[in-house]
C-alpha cells in the first residue's frame, strides 16, 4: 500500500492530487492543511465517508511562529497511522500574496514594505520546505520509495527570467529560486540513501476555481497572462 503525504491539499493542484490518488483503493493518502474545517473543497470531496484511505491532518508552513511544531505534529499523526513510514511526500504548500506577487523589487512604497515581503515569502517557500521535509524525513527513510516532490514555478528559473525579460514577481520568484536550491541540498544529502528528489513546474494552471478570493484570482491570472505575452514578445525580438 503506497502512502503519500500532501502538504498543501485544501484546493487547487494539491486538492487535484488528492483525488487522483484516492481513486486508487491501493493508496494511502494524507491530505496536510493549514485549517481542516475551513478547507471547504477537500470537506466536499470527502463528504459522505466513501474515501476510506484519505485522512486529513492539520499542518502550517506558512506561520513561521507555528511551522517548526506543525511539521513535527503532522508527522507524528501520519505516522501513528502508517506505522512509522511515509513513501512520497508531496510539497505543495506556499506563500503567495496575490496583491503583490507580480511586484519588481522598485515596486514597494518603501524599502521596510520590501522586507517584510521578502521574509514572508521566504520563510513559507523556502524555511517552509526544510521544516516540513526534517519533519518527515525520518517516516521518508522507514519508506520503500524514498520519494520527494516540490511543486516549483517557472518565476524561479534563472534561464527563463532572463529568456523572457521578467523583472516583476521579483520577491516570489526568489524565493522559489531558494526553493530550489533547498531540493538540491537534499538531493546532495540523500543521494547516497536512495532518495528521488526533484522540483515539478506544472506550468500555468488555472486553480481559480478552488481559491479563497475567486474574484481576485481570476484578476491576478490576467494580469500573469498579460505579462507572459509581453514578455514572449520580448523572447521574440532578442532572437
Amino acid at each position: 500500500m503506497p502512502s503519500y503525504a500532501i502538504i498543501g491539499a485544501s484546493r487547487g493542484i494539491g486538492l487535484e492530487m488528492v483525488r487522483q490518488l484516492a481513486a486508487h483503493p491501493e493508496n494511502t493518502v494524507f491530505a496536510v492543511v493549514r485549517n481542516a474545517d475551513t478547507s471547504t473543497h477537500l470537506v466536499d470531496f470527502l463528504a459522505g465517508g466513501e474515501r476510506k484511505n484519505v485522512h486529513v491532518l492539520e499542518g502550517d508552513i506558512i506561520d513561521p511562529a507555528a511551522t517548526k511544531a506543525s511539521c513535527y505534529a503532522a508527522a507524528a499523526k501520519v505516522a501513528g497511522i502508517s506505522g512509522g513510514a511515509l513513501d512520497v511526500l508531496i510539497h505543495n504548500a506556499a506563500h503567495l500574496n496575490m496583491a503583490t506577487m507580480y511586484r519588481g523589487f522598485l515596486d514597494y512604497e518603501d524599502d521596510d514594505a520590501l522586507d517584510k515581503d521578502f521574509m514572508d515569502y521566504f520563510k513559507a517557500n523556502a524555511l517552509g520546505i526544510v521544516h516540513s521535509m526534517n519533519a518527515f524525513l525520518p517516516l521518508l527513510r522507514n519508506g520503500s520509495a524514498k520519494k520527494v516532490a516540490v511543486l516549483s514555478s517557472p518565476v524561479g528559473q534563472r534561464e527563463l527570467v532572463w529568456n523572457m525579460h521578467m523583472s516583476a514577481a521579483a520577491v516570489y520568484g526568489t524565493s522559489k529560486a531558494a526553493a530550489d536550491m533547498v531540493l538540491t541540498k537534499y538531493a546532495v544529502m540523500l543521494e547516497g540513501e536512495g532518495f528521488i528528489i526533484t522540483g515539478i513546474i506544472p506550468g500555468l494552471v488555472d486553480t481559480t476555481d478552488t481559491a479563497t478570493d475567486i474574484t481576485l484570482a481570476k484578476a491576478t491570472l490576467e494580469k500573469v497572462l498579460a505579462k507572459m505575452g509581453g514578455g514572449i514578445q520580448a523572447q521574440r525580438r532578442s532572437h
